[in-house]
């Protein structure tokens, strides 16, 4: 490694600081234990505003802006925000707030802010919660950040600190030790290196459970990423018109057409047919109206039987920290047996 210090861009997808009762409360913390634990360079880009759940997007059809942040007080949260940066004070952080998602923000750090090569490292978190499994990791801005670094031809570490039952809010003394044991972890994988070849990493996705086992005998693993799925995703709400009924459609809102006979099944082409492909009787006197609002128990919470060991999920749930290593690719899979193949060619 070299004799100079070590150039980090930090990110996230919490957006700036905002206390422990908020949705931002562990950027501030880390990013000054960086500085003070490993006496690294750190820069910090970070959203304007929570943009939690957006994956890798970027913000293509507006204009992207910003403002420089100098934080103050116990958790960040005095500082002060200006257009143009000034020269900061001893101990004095400056950030970048930008009106952008996550990968946005992490694009824009490496390519526009700062000169080419600036980084040596872009860590992308601490996230609010968990991203273990692939439910939680291919919808995670704090993956996103990361992915677009390593595209950018940057190392990248995604950093996660899960709440776990039990202890939400996390106390101080747990958050402390999720700062320091992070900075140990990341220490580590920064002297050993991304690998090269077949074994190059791309992103390590590093979840470190809030729990007191942290603490007393911390643990690292290294994991794989469980293959999970979600459950329901969006609720149906009322309508913000106060409107109760919809104008009626000879359509419907799929297209569908509305049976005259209460007990006929019908099809999209108004054949006989599965009567679970019509839409819910709700939706045919209610406007569309949906919110986020996940069903997120069997993830949050799954049963022991249905934790697989070496998974990073199994990991989490066992008090440990799991460090996953990420290839920035789809996955390939075999083609189904099913298929006839000539060669690579399909018999159609």
């Amino acid at each position: 490694m070299a004799s100079r210090r070590l150039r980090v861009l930090i990110t996230n997808d919490d957006g700036p600081p905002s206390g422990p009762g908020g949705h931002s409360p562990f950027v501030y913390p880390f990013a000054r234990q960086i500085v003070t634990q490993l006496g690294w360079d750190v820069r910090v880009v970070v959203p304007a505003t929570q943009r939690s759940w957006v994956g890798k997007s970027y913000l293509i059809a507006q204009k992207v802006t910003g403002a420089y942040y100098y934080p103050k007080g116990e958790d960040g949260t005095e500082g002060e925000t200006r257009d143009l940066p000034r020269p900061t004070e001893d101990g004095e952080m400056e950030w970048i707030l930008l009106d952008g998602t996550p990968a946005t923000c992490s694009s824009i750090a490496l390519h526009n802010l700062f000169p080419a090569d600036s980084f040596d490292l872009v860590i992308s978190g601490p996230n609010f919660g968990r991203n273990t499994s692939t439910a939680f990791a291919l919808s995670s801005g704090t993956l996103g950040a990361a992915l677009a670094a390593s595209l950018s031809g940057t190392k990248a570490i995604a950093l996660s600190w899960g709440l776990m039952e039990g202890y939400k809010p996390p106390p101080a003394e747990l958050v402390d030790a999720a700062a320091k044991l992070s900075c140990q972890v990341i220490e580590r994988l920064a002297e050993s290196g991304w690998g090269q070849g077949q074994e190059h990493v791309d992103v390590y996705s590093i979840n470190v459970p809030l729990v007191p086992d942290i603490v007393s005998k911390p643990e690292v693993r290294w994991t794989t990423m469980a293959k999970t799925s979600y459950g329901r995703l969006f609720k149906s709400t009322p309508h913000p018109d106060g409107s109760s009924s919809a104008a009626a459609d000879v359509g419907g809102p799929a297209a569908i057409a509305e049976p005259k006979d209460a007990g006929a099944k019908v099809d999209g082409d108004g054949n006989g047919g599965d009567e679970n492909l019509l839409v819910s009787e709700e939706h045919w006197r209610e406007k569309l109206h949906f919110t986020f609002a996940p069903d997120l128990t069997s993830l949050v919470n799954p049963r022991k039987e249905d934790l697989e060991e070496g998974t990073d999920k199994h990991a989490l749930h066992d008090g440990a920290v799991s460090v996953t290593p990420v290839r920035a690719a789809f996955a390939e899979a075999r083609a189904p047996q099913s298929i006839p193949l000539e060669g690579l060619k399909w018999k159609i």
